[in-house]
């Protein structure tokens, strides 16, 4: 179902790209412009400004996980009946799950700012 979807996504983009002739075109960016615009991508043309995109929704990804980590271990507690064991490891599978948040929320806010310096902006 996803591949289906992603397909009706896709080919309007690439068959409106196919299309261009003669002075439209142009450089790779013109291209990339003709499909960029219809699908509500941002125009990023420096490669500092991908890398920095990529980091960050990578960072948000590895913070999602952890997130459910916590999630995962706080119903783990629930259901562990009174067994000590079970509730001691659960216990430190929470306390690990939020030190990674902590982490992931630290580097965001250090790339964010680092990519802020490199790239110029406001």
């Amino acid at each position: 179902m996803g591949n289906l979807v992603l397909a009706g996504v896709v080919a309007p983009q690439v068959v409106g790209a196919a299309s261009l002739t003669g002075n439209e075109r142009g450089s790779i960016f013109d291209l990339l412009e003709a499909v960029r615009t219809p699908s509500g991508l941002p125009k990023e043309e420096l490669p500092t400004a991908v890398v920095a995109t990529v980091v960050q929704g990578l960072l948000g990804i590895v913070a999602v996980v952890f997130f459910v980590i916590v999630i995962i271990a706080g119903i783990k507690w629930m259901l562990a009946g009174g067994n000590e064991e079970t509730v001691t490891k659960a216990k430190q599978n929470i306390l690990n799950g939020a030190l990674g948040l902590v982490v992931i929320i630290f580097s965001y806010a250090i790339t964010a700012i680092i990519f802020n310096i490199i790239l110029n902006r406001d």
